[in-house]
């Protein structure tokens, strides 16, 4: 799942910064975007969200092939520690980890333990600054990135706000939020594929939110690639400031489990 992660048939233009119409960059467009981010943020939890330090998550996971389920779903426990570090295993025994810190990762499986690649550890830190629990709390606001006011569009039987994220690679991120409940629906965005040496279109859906500790928090993520279905997530247990021992997010934590599992 490495990033947790009602599909919209309305086909999705991911537009650069650039490719932006003059009046989706007026300073009104600016100002609305920027007032309707904040009522997201206040939606979500206001400082009940900004302040979460990181998270505990179960749950079961369903991978797609084509579109079509591939998998009768897979167990999980998810730690993460914000901002850059966390820990996936799957399985009742927890003997496949995959666990992440900064520029550091390994993985842990029936044959032991691996360094993580180059192209892993970049792919999880390009997945993590555009998870919206790392997005929102960080790179909006702290880093100040651009937001743009689209418009508001009627999908899936709800009228939705549509915000335009613009980061500092110059990506485009478009938000899609409930006009009502003002609680994220959708993202939108490209990431790179090696595999098809190109740019492919994810979409991310959130549903079934509920209230941990005052947050607001969806229990069913979804995602799609080029229209597809590649994950679906549905989480059980969720519990936030999980506090966290100094060594969890280490190669030697990684090693003690190896050790009880090989």
């Amino acid at each position: 799942m490495r990033r947790l992660i009602v599909f919209s048939t309305v086909a999705l233009l991911l537009l650069p910064a650039t490719a932006l119409a003059q009046s989706e960059t007026s300073p009104e467009a600016v100002s609305k975007a920027g007032q309707i981010f904040q009522k997201v943020i206040e939606a979500l939890g206001g400082d009940a969200f900004l302040n979460v330090t990181g998270m505990y998550r179960t749950g079961r996971i369903y991978d797609f092939d084509h579109g079509q389920l591939a998998s009768a779903g897979s167990r999980f426990k998810n730690y993460i520690q914000f901002p850059g570090k966390e820990w996936m295993e799957y399985g009742k025994k927890g003997n496949i980890v995959f666990l992440n810190n900064g520029d550091q990762g390994w993985e842990l499986d029936r044959q032991g333990i691996n360094e993580q690649t180059p192209a892993t550890i970049e792919s999880w830190n390009d997945g993590n600054k555009r998870d919206t629990e790392y997005l929102f709390r960080f790179r909006v606001l702290q880093e100040k990135l651009p937001l743009y006011y689209i418009g508001k569009e009627y999908i899936d039987n709800r009228m939705m706000h549509i915000i335009e994220i613009i980061d500092t690679d110059n990506e485009a991120l478009r938000l899609y939020v409930d006009s009502r409940s003002y609680l994220p629906m959708q993202l939108h965005y490209a990431r790179h594929s090696a595999l098809r040496r190109g740019r492919v279109a994810v979409s991310e859906y959130y549903g079934k939110y509920i209230t941990v500790d005052g947050v607001q928090t969806p229990l069913h993520i979804s995602r799609t690639r080029d229209g597809l279905r590649v994950m679906e997530v549905f989480l059980k247990e969720i519990s936030l400031n999980h506090a966290f021992d100094a060594g969890f997010f280490t190669l030697a934590n990684l090693e003690a489990r190896w050790k009880k599992v090989k």
